[in-house]
């Protein structure tokens, strides 16, 4: 005779609720768990501890089913805590401190993950101060000489991120703030300090990627600063000539051993005739081996009758260009052109420089270099004023060689036709015309 089966008791009903609640914790990772699906299972959870409490006598069977279960919740509470801010339900509802389901978010700090919490903390706090120097750094190079919105703008999103994360890491507010992000984007938290270290390290990544590479800013604004002092035909604009001094300042602020910049500044300087300024930049680049600093740097010599300076800088000069000449198989065929230009402007100012020391042996000797480089057609067209060396030469053959002088006299003038001039070389044409009755 088949009995039928006894009724559940209501603490079987509140377990075998609380077992069906659980399910929920089952659903794929890509599914996030529901707010209401949370709240059945703590309430679930709550239902059968009333009964637990109220219940007589509990068999064997029914507490190991109980601990099963609860274990189920304690392995997968941190899909609850992603969607439940457990703290603000313990402020609103009469929660007793036993009612351990109410607390999982404690729970996390026995997560393996967070074995290594405090490593983390200490990574990140350290790279926070690493940071804020780098800011610093950058701020000051960048910020020296005048800035516009666009340098303004990055130091303060960079300083932003870095205090947004300090307040992160050190004050309570901001890290209920993070807590709050992270449970919006469903993260788990015993990911917290990974997070919060990985944006430190992005955050370094980007600001050490800045202070390495100096130098290519610094090129950048040098050729920023090129343009604006000498711009493009085609573009029709006119030279601003302050906003260049400030690109030229900011890339040197960056990067000191950028020897262009120094000299584009320098020549800048010589067109706003602050020759004190110009002198001081152009030696800066010729004390690092800057061919054309030691020539624009010797011709203010010549200028100042310094003769003796200019000739000890202009044959530094011819050293370095005999280094580049054992190089020249490797050059570019423009390269190869610029070394041709850099040697008819030495040789040329080297030869006016012995021309005015009476030493005429060796101003022939430098000048007819120079003047083998102005008739290769090649290279004349590349140079300011070709002419130039020939005015020169002229001069020096007027009492040795008259019909030779003559001669050069004319290419003097022929040559600097259509060329832009100096004030020397302005007086050399008036010469030139003077002695061949050319008006």
């Amino acid at each position: 005779m088949n009995f039928p089966a006894p009724a559940p008791t209501p603490f079987q009903v509140a377990l075998e609720r609380y077992q069906n609640a659980l399910n929920y914790l089952d659903t794929s990772h890509k599914k996030s768990l529901k707010k209401e699906q949370a709240l059945e299972i703590l309430t679930a959870r709550d239902a059968l501890q009333k009964r637990m409490e109220a219940e007589a006598e509990i068999s064997v069977d029914m507490w190991s089913k109980l601990i099963e279960q609860d274990n189920r919740l304690k392995q997968k509470s941190y899909k609850i805590t992603q969607v439940l801010d457990l703290a603000e339900y313990r402020e609103t509802l009469p929660i007793s401190a036993q009612a351990w389901w109410w607390h999982l978010e404690s729970r996390e700090s026995l997560h393996p993950c967070n074995r290594f919490d405090w490593l983390w903390r200490i990574g990140k706090l350290v790279l926070l101060g690493v940071n804020f120097t780098l800011i610093g750094t950058i701020a000051t190079r960048f910020l020296s000489g005048g800035s516009g919105l666009l340098e303004i703008g990055g130091v303060i999103f960079s300083t932003f991120i870095s205090l947004l994360q300090t307040e992160n890491a050190l004050t309570r507010t901001r890290q209920k703030g993070f807590v709050k992000l992270m449970k919006f984007l469903r993260i788990a938290e015993h990911w917290y300090e990974e997070i919060q270290f990985s944006v430190t390290v992005i955050v370094f990544a980007v600001l050490l990627g800045i202070y390495l590479n100096f130098s290519w800013f610094s090129e950048f604004y040098k050729q920023e600063g090129n343009r604006l002092q000498s711009p493009p035909p085609a573009s029709q604009e006119l030279p601003n000539l302050a906003s260049a001094e400030e690109k030229y300042l900011k890339a040197i602020e960056l990067d000191p051993d950028n020897l262009d910049a120094h000299y584009k500044l320098a020549t800048l300087y010589e067109e706003l005739q602050d020759l004190t300024n110009g002198k001081k930049h152009y030696l800066i680049a010729a004390k690092g081996g800057f061919i054309d600093a030691y020539n624009n740097l010797a011709y203010w010599y010549l200028r100042d009758n310094k003769n003796a300076e200019a000739v000890e800088l202009l044959e530094k000069a011819k050293r370095l260009l005999a280094e580049k000449d054992e190089k020249l198989d490797q050059f570019t065929e423009d390269e190869k052109r610029n070394l041709a230009l850099q040697k008819y402007s030495i040789y040329k100012n080297l030869g006016w420089a012995r021309f005015k020391q009476n030493r005429s042996e060796d101003a022939i000797a430098n000048l007819l270099v120079a003047i083998s480089i102005a008739e290769n057609p090649a290279y004349q067209k590349f140079i300011r004023n070709p002419g130039a060396a020939f005015c020169i030469y002229a001069q020096l053959l007027e009492k040795e060689d008259k019909k030779l002088s003559q001669e050069n006299w004319r290419k003097c003038i022929k040559l600097a036709e259509g060329r832009k001039i100096n004030t020397e070389e302005e007086q050399w044409l008036y010469e030139a015309r003077k002695k061949i009755k050319v008006k």
